[in-house]
């Protein structure tokens, strides 16, 4: 580095912010500040110690070995283990009853297998979900189910959706664009790999260098963070240099709280919930319209978990049984909704998390994620036990938990939303990620002002925490790289005279 101290501020310190600010304070960059407006780091990264177990509110499962950064990081340490179940092995129905698990998995590796091959996707111009009726359909006619009841079979496959919309993040498949997610890089060889009840917040230990496992010194993110620390406006100019006779800011982020805060360039890693929120109120001047573009076409959305710990398991503790997918019977769900309990619809599953005792997790997903996070605590229990006694009637499901929670991503303004996938209106709107990762950049040396980074900037690995730590690294490199030339310590962008 120079003796000029190019200042960086980054406004996040989730993945994305923390693995910027780890790679440019590793590059010798110490003029950074972090503006993070929770009380703590991880973002959609968090986990949370309850008694002998670590819970993850949002990132949980490392998906996939092959290709993956954070496999490689953390396996290097034993840090994580494959689980050796499916997510989803059983299955009951709103009456009561359970499917054999013989034709349970018939039906769901079935679908698995047929929709694996996601090249017809390439001359496929509909939806995602008209894309998975279709298969589905055809399947039936073609007798692959045959020897399967066809009120269950049809059952299964409505988990099936209801499964991709959590996994997705999305509140109908039929507004998934299918041919978009072929630009999603899907190397997820196995899902289920966790961290053997450190969280996943180890990833972040990793990237700052915090484990006793790590020989090299710990990078102290927090002492160049700012917590609490609410953007209200961001002004940016295209005209000023940076240069060191020159050395005016090119950036200013004014928080809520009234502090200012000035830098030659800014990395924006908040989530794209909170961008389409806020871009036309934050940015002046405004935003070029190519980057509105992308801001407003790209889709984000939610999934939620609810928390339920027993005084004692009411399940199997022979490690047969890991939770189950909820199948409901067309009278069942007409009655939840005269009863004013349809957001219970979208609760996907419930499932035991790995190395618990007496915890039950469940997921819901969408428009119903919304509702929930909005009810009362007590409600959302009471629609929670309502559905184990309703589908498990033979555990004598009787006491309520002793102890609740659940994430509220949406609600929360400093998300608005879990993560994002792509739309049959991003599709229409031509809104890419890589639109939305270009940073806009000075007119005078085409240096970068304000660069954006997270998932959603990701093209390949959107939706991921690879695609955010990924693009927390893109975006520092895009400074490192301009600070650095092979001939001179002089940064090239000030060495052009």
């Amino acid at each position: 580095m120079s003796k000029f101290d190019p200042s960086v501020l980054i406004v996040g310190a989730g993945g994305a912010g923390i693995a910027a600010a780890t790679r440019l304070l590793e590059r010798g960059f110490r003029n950074l500040t972090i503006l993070e407006a929770e009380n703590r780091i991880g973002g959609r990264i968090h986990s949370v110690r309850r008694g002998t177990n670590v819970l993850d509110y949002g990132a949980q499962w490392v998906h996939g070995k092959e290709n993956n950064f954070i496999y490689d990081m953390a396996s290097k340490y034993g840090l994580i283990e494959i689980e050796q179940h499916k997510e989803n092995e059983l299955y009951y129905k709103s009456n009561g009853e359970p499917v054999p698990k013989e034709a349970s998995d018939r039906v769901i590796d079935t679908l698995h297998t047929l929709l694996e091959d996601v090249n017809s996707l390439q001359t496929f111009s509909g939806s995602l979900g008209a894309n998975y009726d279709k298969v589905f359909y055809d399947a039936v006619r073609a007798g692959k189910f045959a020897g399967i009841d066809q009120h269950t079979c049809y059952q299964l496959y409505q988990f099936f959706v209801k499964y991709h919309n959590t996994y997705n993040a999305t509140d109908t498949l039929h507004e998934v664009s299918g041919a978009g997610l072929l630009e999603f890089e899907d190397n997820q060889d196995e899902f289920l790999i966790n961290w053997k009840n450190r969280g996943f917040h180890t990833l972040l230990d990793l990237l700052m260098r915090k484990l006793p496992e790590q020989s090299d010194a710990p990078i102290m993110v927090e002492e160049y963070t700012k917590f609490n620390h609410v953007v209200k406006s961001i002004q940016w100019n295209t005209q000023s240099s940076s240069r060191p006779e020159n050395p005016h800011h090119r950036v200013s982020v004014t928080c809520t709280n009234g502090a200012t805060f000035s830098a030659n360039h800014l990395i924006l890693t908040v989530s794209l919930g909170v961008l389409q929120d806020m871009h036309t109120l934050w940015f002046d001047p405004p935003l070029p319209d190519p980057k509105r573009n992308a801001i407003e076409g790209l889709y984000i959305g939610t999934i939620d978990k609810m928390f339920l710990e027993f005084e004692e398991p009411f399940w199997p503790q022979d490690n047969s049984w890991h939770g189950f997918g909820l199948l409901w019977e067309a009278n069942d769900l007409e009655q939840l909704r005269l009863d004013g309990r349809q957001w219970l619809e979208s609760v996907c599953a419930f499932f035991v998390p790995d190395r618990t005792e007496r915890l039950l997790v469940a997921w819901i997903y969408g428009h119903d994620a919304r509702v929930m996070e909005a009810l009362p605590e007590q409600t959302v229990i009471d629609g929670l036990m309502f559905l184990l006694r309703k589908f498990l009637p033979h555990f004598s499901v009787l006491e309520a938990p002793r102890w609740f929670s659940r994430s509220r991503w949406y609600n929360n303004p400093h998300f608005r939303g879990s993560y994002s996938s792509r739309s049959m209106k991003s599709d229409a709107m031509r809104a890419t990620a890589a639109e939305l990762a270009e940073p806009l950049i000075a007119a005078s040396d085409h240096a970068p002002i304000v660069q954006f980074a997270g998932e959603a900037s990701h093209p390949q690995l959107y939706s991921t925490v690879q695609g955010a730590v990924a693009s927390g690294w893109r975006e520092a490199d895009r400074l490192i790289d301009l600070y650095r030339t092979s001939n001179s310590k002089m940064p090239p962008l000030l060495g052009k005279l």
